[in-house]
């Protein structure tokens, strides 16, 4: 296993929360994990906490990082500006590719279906593959391995965003939204379209946090 492959493999395991935020990484129940010597899983965790997924702690090693919703807030301002403006770069490449366009109905179709089960997974998972395809056909370099890292941090949330009353519904609408745009070779749509999405998904997660968090003191003055 190639180090690249095995950072891939322990970020999906934090994105997917199988490894939660203020986990210990034991590197021996790693190298065991991935049958490998030390030395590479200490590479790759020093990748991952330049990347922000884990940090080190003295005497306790290699945690696994909380997201908070100052974070969050943080990482969707950025994302409206970057992945709107990638949208825009990537729609006469995409527009001029078939095969990138039928891949983008049919991830559209997928999240369909996805939702249609309740399968939230699922539909996280073809989210990110859906949004890759956009940002990486920008052709900008620097702007994907920002894009990449930003889309990985989201998606250690992204989970309890989807689980907000009708918000995958309307996130099906707002992707189908966007690759219309796209088939129609109209970049400046594409921007508009991206930039709501994002901006629609972080007012439904502040406002679910927000009730959440009213609930909750209601629930300690009952107590």
């Amino acid at each position: 296993m190639s180090l690249k492959e095995l950072c891939a493999a322990i970020r999906m395991e934090i994105i997917s929360r199988n490894f939660p935020p203020g986990m210990k990484l034991s590197e021996q129940l790693l190298c065991t994990r991935w049958g490998v010597s030390r030395t590479p899983i200490r590479e790759a965790l020093r990748n991952l906490e330049s990347e922000g997924f884990i940090s080190s702690i003295k005497h306790k090693g290699f945690v696994v990082t909380s997201v908070s919703m100052h974070d969050v807030e943080q990482i969707y301002t950025i994302m409206m500006s970057l992945d709107s403006l990638a949208g825009r770069l990537a729609t006469p490449v995409l527009a001029g590719d078939p095969e990138k366009l039928a891949a983008l109905r049919t991830l559209c179709d997928e999240m369909g279906t996805f939702c249609g089960q309740r399968d939230v997974e699922g539909y996280m998972k073809k989210n990110l593959e859906f949004h890759s395809l956009i940002f990486r056909s920008s052709e900008n370099g620097w702007m994907i391995t920002i894009l990449e890292n930003l889309h990985s941090h989201t998606n250690r949330f992204i989970l309890n965003a989807l689980y907000i009353p009708r918000r995958i519904e309307k996130s099906v609408q707002e992707h189908r939204e966007i690759a219309r745009c796209i088939e129609q070779g109209d970049g400046k749509g594409v921007e508009k379209a991206i930039a709501a999405h994002f901006s629609r998904s972080l007012k439904d997660l502040r406002e679910e946090i927000d009730r959440i968090n009213r609930d909750g003191d209601r629930s300690a003055k009952r107590v």
